[in-house]
């Protein structure tokens, strides 16, 4: 097969991503969505030189101003659109937003070829980067949002807690804490697509790249779709090994509170924060 190319590089990288989040069984349907904001001077380098007579579109209200955000670009995957398609239709899966208008409105400059528009998950996208680029300093860019069923149905299975839910899937894999030490926070079952699920994601956001939408599917923040790849990967493969423990009766043992701090020690220096429910102590989870 040959490899795909596009004119704007941002979708040449973003389409077998998402892609594969769909071969991964992640995205069925038009299930789940992603968003990138883009370096603003590439791109609109991009959008002169690729797309120099391109129509100038009217902008349209937000559910929620960002003001943070005026002036930034987005390349979003369009509300209804199959994960699937990116390859063969990327100009109607993707769009290129800018917000405008202090960041009270978005107008589109590129993509939804048929008509389309942003996710219906647009304002918690937008919510999730006013946030998440304001405590990463800028460097997370990319959020996806998608099914990822093992992770799903371990809120079935557990209690809807930030802390139980992290400690579980710390205790299932040596690398977990060392790649989302921030934890995993519970966002309680809500109406997809409205305000209040973005207020209640945005609450939790301030605390974690990764957010659990319950009973719905994971909601992450990375620097790149490559990061954002490995994160939720990781995050879903140990909420495997914790459904397999609990189908066969529950844990016997696990990777006790010690050693977590071990790996902390050791690989600190390539974590993003210090752990965030790890208890203070003696280094064998005792106060």
């Amino acid at each position: 097969m040959p490899a795909f190319t596009h004119a704007i590089s941002f979708v040449e990288e973003a389409a077998p991503f998402v892609r594969l989040c769909w071969d991964m069984g992640w995205n069925e349907a038009n299930g789940g969505n992603f968003s990138w904001r883009l370096p603003t001077e590439e791109i609109e380098a991009i959008l002169r030189r690729r797309f120099p007579n391109a129509k100038r579109h009217p902008s349209v209200r937000l559910q929620q101003p960002q003001p943070e955000l005026d002036g930034d670009y987005f390349l979003v995957t369009g509300s209804g659109q199959f994960f699937r398609h990116a390859l063969e239709h990327p100009d109607e899966v993707f769009g290129i937003v800018q917000i405008v208008d202090n960041g009270t409105a978005y107008r589109r400059v590129w993509g939804y070829a048929m008509g389309g528009q942003p996710t219906s998950e647009f304002a918690t996208h937008l919510v999730g980067h006013a946030i998440r680029k304001e405590i990463s300093g800028g460097r997370e860019r990319v959020i996806l949002h998608c099914h990822v069923p093992e992770f799903i149905a371990l809120s079935f299975l557990m209690p809807l807690d930030s802390r139980e839910l992290t400690m579980a899937l710390w205790q299932k894999m040596p690398e977990c804490i060392v790649i989302f030490p921030d934890g995993v926070r519970v966002v309680p079952p809500l109406l997809p697509g409205t305000v209040k699920i973005a207020e209640a994601s945005a609450i939790e956001l301030k605390n974690s790249r990764v957010i659990s939408w319950s009973h719905h599917g994971i909601f992450a923040s990375e620097e790149s779709p490559e990061k954002v790849f490995a994160l939720v990967e990781t995050v879903e493969k140990a909420s495997a090994i914790q459904r397999r423990v609990l189908s066969a009766g529950g844990p016997q043992r696990g990777i006790e509170e010690g050693l977590l701090q071990e790996l902390c020690d050791k690989f600190g220096h390539i974590m993003v924060c210090e752990p965030a429910f790890l208890d203070p102590g003696d280094g064998q989870g005792n106060p």
